[in-house]
Parts: C-alpha cells; sequence; structure tokens
C-alpha cells in the first residue's frame, strides 16, 4: 500500500492517575473518528508493534528502561511533576516505540511512502536517562537511530509547538541526523530551551535547526518561517528518509500553548513536508507528539494520513495575526545562527 495507519486500543492502557492533559481519550477520538471518514483504498490501517525492550538501549541507559519497567510493575508513580506511569504503561509504551521505528523500517523497505503512527505515550521530550514533558520513551529518535545505524541520512522536522529537547539533545553530538524544530519561544513555553543558538555540538554544531517563533503565529506565518529555512536546509542535507514529530498542539484552541494555527495551517504544513519527500523519492513517516483539543488531534492526524492528496477536514476559523514584522525578525535571528553552516 501506498500510505499506513498505524493506530490501535493498546494505546489507551497508559491511563493517568488523575486528571491529566495526555490521557487516553486522545487517541480514542482518533478511533472514533476513523469508524466515521472513509480514507479511500490508499491508506491501510495497521496493527500496533511493540519493540524489544533491548531495542530501547539504542537511545536510552539501560538503567532508566529498568527503571519504567520496575516503576509500572509496582503500580505507577511520576518520572517528573508532569509524566505519569501507571500499572498498565509498559505496552502502550513498547508499542509507542516500537510502531514508529516499525513504520520507518517499513518505510525504508518501499513498503509504503507515508506512514502516520498515532501513538502515545508521546516521546519528543524524552531523554537518554529521564521521561519528562509527559513522555516515557523517545518513539522517533529510536526510529532516526535505528536508520542511522542502516547508513540512511536522517531528517527529524519536529512542529510540535515545544522544543523535542529529548530528540535534540539524543543527537545533539552528530551530522547524521539533522534535527529541525518549529516551536514557540522558549522564554515563555516549556522546556525553556530551543533557542537558535543552541546547534549542536562537536561534529553536530549546525545540525540542530531551533525555529523559535513568537506567541501567536499563525499559519501563513510559520509557513513563511518553514520555508525560509527549513526546506534550504532540507535541501542542502539532501536526507534518505524523513521523520516527523507531529504536536497538534500549534492549533489556536490549544490549551498548553499559544500559536494561533488552524487545521489548515496544519494540513498546508505537513504538505509542505510531504512535497519535499516527494521530490527527493525518499520516505516519510509521522509520528503523533503533543496536542491537547481531543477533535484537533483526531482531525488533523487523518488529514495527515492522505497529505499531497486531498484535505478531509478543514476549519472556517479566521484567527487574528500579530505582525508579520515580528515573525521576520525572529526568522532574521535564526538566519544569523545559521548562515555559516547552511545557505540560508
Amino acid at each position: 500500500m501506498e500510505r499506513a495507519l498505524y493506530i490501535g486500543e493498546v494505546f489507551l492502557k497508559h491511563t493517568p492517575p488523575f486528571r491529566h492533559p495526555e490521557h487516553p481519550g486522545r487517541i480514542k477520538a482518533i478511533l472514533d473518528l476513523l469508524k466515521r471518514t472513509e480514507l479511500g483504498s490508499e491508506v491501510e490501517v495497521r496493527s500496533p508493534v511493540l519493540v524489544d525492550e533491548k531495542e530501547l538501549h539504542l537511545i536510552h541507559d539501560p538503567e532508566y528502561v529498568a527503571y519504567v519497567k520496575q516503576m509500572v510493575e509496582v503500580g505507577g508513580g511520576m518520572l517528573d511533576p508532569d509524566t505519569y506511569v501507571s500499572g498498565d504503561s509498559w505496552e502502550a509504551a513498547l508499542a509507542a516505540a516500537g510502531t514508529v521505528s516499525y513504520a520507518a523500517m517499513n518505510a525504508i523497505e518501499g513498503k509504503h511512502y507515508l506512514a502516520v503512527t498515532a501513538v502515545r505515550p508521546p516521546g519528543h521530550h524524552a531523554r537518554r536517562n529521564k521521561g519528562k514533558g509527559f513522555c516515557i520513551f523517545n518513539n522517533v529518535a529510536l526510529a532516526a537511530e535505528k536508520a542511522r545505524r542502516l547508513g540512511l541520512k536522517v531528517a527529524i522536522i519536529d512542529i510540535d509547538v515545544h522544543w523535542g529537547d529529548g530528540t535534540a539533545y539524543i543527537f545533539y553530538d552528530t551530522d547524521e541526523v539533522l534535527y529541525i524544530s518549529t516551536h514557540q519561544d522558549p522564554r515563555t513555553l516549556y522546556p525553556f530551551e530551543g533557542f537558535p543558538y543552541q546547534k549542536g555540538r562537536g561534529k553536530g554544531e549546525g545540525y540542530t535547526v531551533n525555529i523559535a517563533l513568537p506567541p501567536g503565529t499563525n499559519d501563513d506565518q510559520i509557513l513563511y518561517a518553514f520555508d525560509r529555512i527549513a526546506l534550504p536546509i532540507l535541501e542542502a542535507y539532501q536526507p534518505n528518509l524523513i521523520l516527523v514529530s507531529a504536536g497538534w498542539d500549534t492549533h489556536w484552541e490549544d490549551p498548553l500553548a499559544e500559536f494561533s494555527l488552524t487545521l489548515n495551517g496544519q494540513w498546508q504544513l505537513i504538505n509542505e513536508i510531504y512535497y519535499f519527500a516527494e521530490s527527493m523519492g525518499i520516505p516519510i513517516v509521522i509520528a503523533l507528539e503533543g496536542g491537547y483539543v481531543e477533535w484537533v488531534v483526531a482531525k488533523s492526524t487523518l488529514n495527515a494520513t492522505l497529505a499531497g492528496r486531498k484535505q478531509i477536514f478543514s476549519e472556517k476559523t479566521s484567527v487574528e495575526a500579530i505582525p508579520m514584522e515580528e515573525v521576520e525578525h525572529y526568522v532574521e535571528n535564526v538566519k544569523v545562527e545559521l548562515r555559516s553552516y547552511w545557505p540560508l
């Protein structure tokens, strides 16, 4: 099949011990909408796949993996003030990491050229030795590391409103994985890092690209930034595989951030990435990260399965824009940091 959507009820097992924005309803909303939506013959719905826990050692310290497993076995607990583990989280966490890397391997082997993985818990804040920001294991980082070990040049594009500090730091010292993130100004939002001057280290210097943008950034403005920074860098890097950390918390209604995108802008940004991958003849794998308005998560996830073809769900809402000059100023700051590495 040309396209695949990986989703399953295993992701409902990771349940918070108290009211929490990252909850099973995020996946249930997708499953419910999927039952009422015709994706067409292009998209195959596939089941999740659990990773062997030893594979997690490719990106996480063995002691940390063992600590999470032990916490699950005693009924759960908190990895940090924001990040819970329940007595049923182990299978869901293994499925989230396993499904993204399995989808990536299938894409590399030519079994599909676009895969959307609707997984939870999310992953892009998870560090080598700790979970944080609602994330237990770093799903996209595992897929990237496995692809890197096959000799592929990997580009990770993180479009969550929060900087994926876990992913960035896992690959901070290598030039074999390019990490590009569009996110809200870290002076105003968790994890309070992800500044343009954080560019990587050693061989990896210049390969962490932080496109920090102001609160209120809307559809046209994020596309402006992406077109002027991300696309030229991707063209220069020439990746063999694109992995997308797709957080739908960029939406104007999301309670945890202050971007002003609509469903239309989220669709357009995914299309920008898709069209680049198509022009290069390389596969693309999209993994769910954040997004805490259930109907947005559901609609944008299903929209992504038909990237480059048709937008199933749209939005007529008009969101008031911040001055374009403010966004241009942010974009220029990023360019100044990166011009010595990339043709900007």
